[in-house]
């Protein structure tokens, strides 16, 4: 017997959009008649009982080892590595529980297509990148570049290439280059992914988000990335990769959420429900 089509929801947005507040209460509002399951991307270990915890651990301190060291090629790098994790992680609970609704903040074939021209940019820096890895093996403990370099060398067999983690970049952008069914075919096997059904994105002001990244808290750390500029060019980003995927993919339902100060969390949420059709029996 065929198991159900499980239907997977990518919620998405700038750091400091509300993504984390909105999948805790569509988690809390999952009707017990609905098989619902959740999960968190790129930092998949924030996720209870997710495999592959111990890499994602890995690779979120090469990304913050990035940030120490002030490396943005490298901290590119690791995002895509990251993203590497998806789809064992997606087939783990698609097969395992066999869900009607699968949530996913963030997705792999959405937030390249929005910081593809970051890789593009960055790409284009002249520089022997093996000096920054030394200096991030320096900053991270004992053993953990090799554990990174041993999962980009399985990853590379898998797929019939041979690219060292120092050239990664180049190979990277020369994906984001390629027209936008391209990419997304060349990324997907990458990621071992297919566009979800819908994307629900939590538009926000830029200066609003950053200032909710401000307010974490003194135990949060800050990314490189969190400012109103970059925040501002990331929203634009996901501006082109709305319109890129109405033209190149319509059958995707790509859904704007407001999320901005003043609009009630609750509001937000059934509006997710209710344009996403997250619970429809």
């Amino acid at each position: 017997m065929n198991a159900p089509q499980t239907r997977r929801v990518a919620v998405v947005g700038i750091d400091g959009a509300g993504k984390t507040s909105v999948m805790t209460r569509l988690r809390e509002l999952a009707p017990a008649t609905t098989a619902f399951e959740s999960f968190t991307c790129p930092d998949f270990h924030d996720t209870p009982d997710v495999p592959l915890a111990a890499l994602s651990r890995q690779l979120k301190a090469m990304s913050d080892g990035a940030d120490t060291i002030g490396n943005l090629q490298v901290k590119a790098v690791a995002l895509y590595l990251q993203m590497t994790l998806y789809g064992p992680v997606e087939r783990f609970y698609t097969d395992t529980y066999r869900p009607s609704v699968l949530v996913l903040e963030r997705h792999p074939l959405i937030e390249t297509q929005v910081y593809g021209p970051f890789y593009l940019l960055l790409a284009g820096i002249d520089g022997d990148l093996t000096a920054a890895y030394a200096e991030l093996g320096a900053v991270l403990e004992p053993g953990a570049l090799d554990r990174i370099r041993g999962w980009h060398d399985r990853e590379m067999r898998r797929l019939g290439l041979d690219i060292e983690l120092r050239d990664l970049l180049g190979d990277i952008a020369g994906l984001v280059g390629r027209d936008p069914a391209g990419s997304v075919a060349g990324f997907g096997e990458r990621f071992r992914t297919t566009l979800p059904d819908d994307v629900l994105w939590l538009d926000v002001p830029p200066e609003q988000a950053a200032a909710r990244c401000a307010q974490r808290g003194a135990g949060a750390s800050k990314e490189a990335h969190e400012t109103p500029e970059y925040l501002a060019a990331l929203r634009e980003g996901y501006l082109r990769a709305r319109d890129l995927f109405a033209e190149a993919f319509p059958r995707l339902r790509f859904h704007t959420i407001d999320t901005s100060d003043g609009v009630d969390l609750d509001k937000s949420v059934y509006t997710c429900i209710t344009e996403g059709r997250l619970f429809d029996e």
